[in-house]
């Protein structure tokens, strides 16, 4: 428990601010102001929040310190649901090339959910996000869990024995990111007319993804198994 809590809780009851039964203050702080984020397109101050929960801001200042505070713990919340939801999706696929295409979807879906997040994790500084274990420890997971499934797709053939996962990576984040941008900024659906922003950017990921490996020729059981002897043909 934060501490804090107990006297904090009974101000709230006080005050009667808008609280489920048993959430925590801090949990109500960041989903209040991922809501006021949403609204403005910025990150809130905490007087603002605390006005929201209907609090005083000293009250709020002892779960969340300030806005560098309130920002890392919005981050830390939105990088959970994001670790959550990839890898709930790659386990659903059994070939590495699935795996990360469904990955990459996933991606795009959780970006259309929390824009505000994504854009606040993106654009934070280094110095920041370097400071916190937390974020750097949810961000090496994402990283070792693409790598350790691009490796499993060079074994099985989908890319060249030489060729360099670390750039790979670092080359499909950033067309990821980009797209899913555009994807935000409604800039996708002029491009492909009939579609939806989020739909374009699903396509996108889905046509980049394939592009990177090298298709099986045989058949898609084989493919998925990555057994059997391949004939491949080289993405254009």
């Amino acid at each position: 428990m934060w501490q804090g809590d107990c006297h904090i809780n009974h101000q709230l009851n006080v005050m009667n601010a808008p609280f489920l039964p048993g959430q925590h203050l801090l949990s109500a702080a960041i989903s209040t102001a991922s809501r006021l984020a949403a609204k403005t397109g910025e990150l809130p101050h905490l007087k603002t929040v605390a006005e929201e929960l209907r609090i005083e801001e000293h009250l709020l200042k002892q779960v969340i310190f300030d806005r560098e505070h309130l920002l890392v713990a919005m981050a830390d919340v939105a990088l959970q649901r994001l670790l959550h939801t990839i890898t709930r999706e790659a386990a659903r696929q059994s070939s590495p090339v699935d795996q990360l295409e469904a990955m990459a979807v996933a991606y795009v879906d959780w970006a259309r959910l929390y824009p505000q997040e994504f854009r606040f994790v993106g654009e934070m500084p280094a110095r920041v996000f370097e400071a916190h274990p937390r974020l750097l420890q949810y961000e090496q997971s994402v990283h070792d869990l693409i790598m350790k499934i691009l490796q499993r797709a060079q074994e099985q053939g989908y890319l060249d024995p030489d060729e360099d996962l670390v750039m790979l990576r670092a080359m499909s984040h950033t067309y990821l990111y980009g797209v899913i941008t555009k994807m935000l900024l409604g800039d996708l659906a002029r491009w492909t007319p009939g579609s939806t922003d989020q739909d374009a950017a699903r396509t996108a990921v889905q046509v980049f993804n394939r592009r990177l490996f090298k298709p099986a020729a045989s058949s898609t059981d084989a493919r998925a198994a990555g057994a059997g002897s391949h004939s491949h043909v080289r993405p254009v």
